[in-house]
Protein backbone atom coordinates (compact mmCIF):
# COMPACT_ATOMS: atom_id res chain seq x y z
CA UNK A 1 0.00 0.00 0.00
CA UNK A 2 2.83 2.37 0.80
CA UNK A 3 4.24 1.89 -2.71
CA UNK A 4 0.96 3.13 -4.23
CA UNK A 5 0.95 6.17 -1.95
CA UNK A 6 4.50 7.00 -3.01
CA UNK A 7 3.66 6.41 -6.68
CA UNK A 8 0.52 8.55 -6.66
CA UNK A 9 1.96 11.26 -4.42
CA UNK A 10 5.15 11.53 -6.43
CA UNK A 11 3.26 11.67 -9.71
CA UNK A 12 0.93 14.34 -8.35
CA UNK A 13 3.92 16.34 -7.12
CA UNK A 14 5.60 16.17 -10.54
CA UNK A 15 2.35 17.22 -12.24
CA UNK A 16 2.00 20.15 -9.84
CA UNK A 17 5.58 21.35 -10.29
CA UNK A 18 5.30 21.00 -14.06
CA UNK A 19 2.14 23.12 -14.15
CA UNK A 20 3.71 25.81 -12.00
CA UNK A 21 7.14 26.07 -13.61
CA UNK A 22 6.86 24.93 -17.25
CA UNK A 23 4.67 27.14 -19.42
CA UNK A 24 5.23 25.39 -22.75
CA UNK A 25 2.77 23.51 -24.96
CA UNK A 26 4.64 20.24 -24.41
CA UNK A 27 4.49 20.46 -20.60
CA UNK A 28 1.53 18.07 -20.39
CA UNK A 29 3.64 15.35 -22.03
CA UNK A 30 6.42 16.05 -19.56
CA UNK A 31 3.97 15.72 -16.64
CA UNK A 32 2.99 12.26 -17.86
CA UNK A 33 6.35 10.98 -19.07
CA UNK A 34 8.53 11.84 -16.08
CA UNK A 35 6.60 9.70 -13.52
CA UNK A 36 6.46 6.86 -16.05
CA UNK A 37 10.23 6.93 -16.61
CA UNK A 38 11.00 7.27 -12.89
CA UNK A 39 8.97 4.15 -12.19
CA UNK A 40 10.70 2.35 -15.07
CA UNK A 41 14.11 3.30 -13.66
CA UNK A 42 13.13 2.07 -10.18
CA UNK A 43 11.80 -1.22 -11.52
CA UNK A 44 14.84 -1.86 -13.72
CA UNK A 45 17.19 -1.01 -10.87
CA UNK A 46 15.38 -3.40 -8.56
CA UNK A 47 15.23 -6.13 -11.20
CA UNK A 48 18.80 -5.98 -12.49
CA UNK A 49 20.97 -4.37 -9.81
CA UNK A 50 19.61 -5.84 -6.58
CA UNK A 51 20.57 -9.38 -5.55
CA UNK A 52 18.19 -12.11 -6.68
CA UNK A 53 15.81 -13.14 -3.91
CA UNK A 54 14.30 -16.15 -5.64
CA UNK A 55 10.72 -16.54 -6.65
CA UNK A 56 8.76 -17.17 -9.79
CA UNK A 57 8.43 -15.39 -13.06
CA UNK A 58 9.46 -11.78 -13.39
CA UNK A 59 6.42 -9.51 -13.50
CA UNK A 60 8.17 -6.18 -14.01
CA UNK A 61 6.70 -5.54 -17.50
CA UNK A 62 3.18 -5.87 -16.08
CA UNK A 63 4.12 -3.70 -13.10
CA UNK A 64 5.37 -1.05 -15.52
CA UNK A 65 2.24 -1.32 -17.66
CA UNK A 66 -0.14 -0.90 -14.72
CA UNK A 67 1.92 1.31 -12.42
CA UNK A 68 3.38 3.40 -15.21
CA UNK A 69 -0.05 4.04 -16.66
CA UNK A 70 -1.39 5.08 -13.26
CA UNK A 71 1.63 7.34 -12.68
CA UNK A 72 1.28 9.01 -16.08
CA UNK A 73 -2.47 9.56 -15.73
CA UNK A 74 -2.11 11.04 -12.24
CA UNK A 75 0.66 13.37 -13.41
CA UNK A 76 -1.42 14.62 -16.35
CA UNK A 77 -4.64 15.00 -14.33
CA UNK A 78 -2.91 17.02 -11.59
CA UNK A 79 -1.17 19.09 -14.27
CA UNK A 80 -4.46 19.95 -16.00
CA UNK A 81 -6.20 20.65 -12.68
CA UNK A 82 -3.42 22.98 -11.56
CA UNK A 83 -3.30 24.79 -14.91
CA UNK A 84 -7.08 25.33 -14.72
CA UNK A 85 -6.77 26.72 -11.17
CA UNK A 86 -3.96 29.05 -12.20
CA UNK A 87 -5.98 30.32 -15.21
CA UNK A 88 -9.07 30.96 -13.07
CA UNK A 89 -7.11 32.87 -10.46
CA UNK A 90 -5.75 35.35 -13.03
Amino acid sequence: MIVWIILIGGSAFIGLLTAIYIKKSWAVYFAGAVPWFILLAAILYTEYMMPYEGGGASMWPIAQLVGGSVAAVIGVVVFRFTVNLIEKSH
